[in-house]
């Protein structure tokens, strides 16, 4: 999506011993819902499944490894009758798709009696991240070529994970190679998207039936929606969320792992600072789209004027240090922001702090970046992801068409950072896209500062309620099973968020201003007990829905 966007585009004690008392958070995402998918033929695939899952599961590997996350569940690709791909691909076609993956899949889940209970497909470096089109194969990688395939409705290139999301669906039903043929024709509304329950709120007893789709009003062919009742209407629940680990190397990829294996990833939000840099934009937060990159599309797909809302919602949050916040409007290498690691000829605007949300245009970024004057250093426009200190949990969210391309040493294009690249600076999860995916379908920060960083969600869930669309160019990378806790809550310092907190917060309450509003009041409770019981909390409310 490179310049100009495409504009397709106090409490009772007896309560709060019933608060104490309760069991664990029902609706809670957790290992026994996770499948985690890899290719013993692959070297890499192997190694970072043995990591995650352990030795125990994944035979084959060191042999050392006690995993991270030891109660997920596994699946070899090449056990499965023509599952797989051996070499390995970064592309494959959308034939292979579904007789590769999606097919001994669907077999391994109903052989195995899971196809409900899982809720969450892993993959593994070493797969195959991109499909590619049916009949315009390599369409993805030209912007202006996509943009026809698009609007001639005829779009099928996609991520494999995002395809996969949809597993049960028979998208590609009719696909001859016309104008909106089949339903791999184009996106899918996610209806995931600006949600902020678990996953498990929505039942998945029908996610084998074919659900119904129709065309979003003005976009035939190029987004579609569900339609009708029953069984036959896509809800969350008939979807898997399908996360990736990947990155340059296994060691990178170890290392992201272990970052986030915590019980719960500690973020200071006394240090840690967040960074929402665009251009050509008006600073405020408008109702509808008005061209800037991260207000684009129906509202079908539209969450809003994405980073000044991030920056309001944080703002009225107050949880997080307000000085930390660094949103920026405007153009050129003067309002570029970089981190302090790389000199860019000492331009740019330097943020020293660690950074938990890296939300910027980077390379879309109008006028000139920092670098690109007279002087011996390179663009930051393809490097400004390593000149940042990151925090515990970072998560990158950049708005670049090709940001998660070069996995498998597939490389980049047109001069953009990578995810890849950011892991390998120290950072957690990622969020991007494999093919030109469009301004009008880019996740939203707004939805993951509300569910993962200030809310309750797994990063799995979190960073689905972000994305507008399915069967379309996103990928997720992190451990879908990470939470992060915020030190604002821990009372009792103790790196950890409990029970103890609540009764520190009752014996201290002058402690406890979490909002910074210069009073510990209600509103600080109820984010605190929001903190230790919000997932059983939320899952609870959703019952009564």
């Amino acid at each position: 999506m490179p310049r100009p966007a495409w504009n397709l585009l106090p409490v009772a004690a007896a309560a709060l011993a019933s608060l104490v008392a309760a069991p664990g958070a029902r609706g809670q995402l957790a290992e026994s819902n996770v499948l985690v998918v890899y290719d013993s033929r692959i070297p890499d695939s192997l190694l970072v499944a043995e990591h995650y899952a352990g030795s125990a599961k994944v035979p084959g590997g060191s042999g050392l490894a006690p995993g991270r996350r030891p109660g997920v569940r596994v699946v070899d690709l090449a056990a499965l009758p023509g599952g797989g791909m051996s070499p390995p691909a970064t592309d494959i076609s959308y034939p292979d798709f579904i007789s590769r993956f999606r097919n001994p899949l669907r077999a391994h889940l109903t052989a195995q009696g899971i196809s409900e209970s899982v809720r969450c497909l892993v993959l593994t470096k070493g797969l195959p991240h991109r499909v590619m089109d049916h009949d315009n194969f390599f369409i993805g990688d030209n912007p202006s070529g996509m943009g026809g395939e698009f609007t001639s409705g005829d779009a099928s290139a996609a991520s494999l994970d995002i395809e996969l999301a949809l597993l049960w669906q028979n998208l590609d039903q009719g696909e001859v190679g016309g104008f909106a043929d089949s339903r791999a024709d184009g996106m899918i509304v996610n209806p995931y998207a600006r949600q902020t329950l678990p996953v498990h709120a929505w039942p998945s007893a029908s996610i084998r039936t074919a659900k119904s789709f129709i065309a979003v009003p003005g976009w035939t062919g190029g987004i579609w929606q569900t339609a009708g009742g029953g069984a036959t209407r896509l809800t969350p629940g008939d979807m898997y969320l399908v996360t990736r680990l990947d990155g340059h190397t296994v060691a990178h990829v170890s290392a992201m792992i272990d970052r986030a294996a915590l019980p719960a990833i500690p973020v200071d939000a006394e240090s840690a600072a967040i960074v929402l840099d665009e251009s050509l934009a008006n600073g405020v937060a408008d109702a509808g789209e008005n061209g800037e990159l991260d207000n684009q599309g129906p509202p079908a797909l539209r969450a809003g004027d994405d980073f000044e809302l991030t920056r309001d919602r944080l703002l009225a949050d107050g949880r997080m240090l307000p000085a930390n916040l660094r949103y920026d409007q405007s153009a050129g290498a003067a309002n570029f922001l970089v981190g302090p690691l790389l000199g860019f000829d000492g331009e740019g605007m330097v943020l020293a702090a660690p950074v938990v949300l890296l939300g910027h245009e980077g390379n879309n970024h109008a006028g000139p970046k920092p670098g690109d004057g007279p002087g011996p250093d390179p663009s930051a426009g393809s490097l400004f992801a390593e000149s940042f200190n990151y925090a515990p949990g970072a998560i990158f969210n950049t708005i670049e068409s090709y940001n998660c391309r070069a996995f498998g040493g597939l490389g980049t294009i047109i001069g953009q950072e990578q995810a890849a690249d950011f892991l390998a600076a120290g950072g957690t999860f990622a969020l991007g896209n494999v093919w030109e995916p469009f301004s009008i379908s880019i996740p939203d920060n707004s939805a993951l500062i509300s569910n993962f960083l200030l809310g309750r969600l797994t990063w799995a869930e979190a960073a689905y309620t972000a994305l507008p669309a399915l069967s379309w160019q996103q990928v997720v990378l992190g451990d879908p099973l990470a939470r992060v806790v915020l030190s604002r809550h821990d009372l009792t310092l103790d790196q950890a968020v409990g029970a103890a907190d609540l009764y520190r917060w009752h014996e201290q309450p002058a402690a406890g201003d979490l909002n910074r509003s210069g009073l510990a009041d209600d509103a600080d409770r109820r984010l605190l007990e929001a903190a230790v019981r919000g997932h059983e909390a939320v899952f609870l409310a959703s019952g009564q829905r």
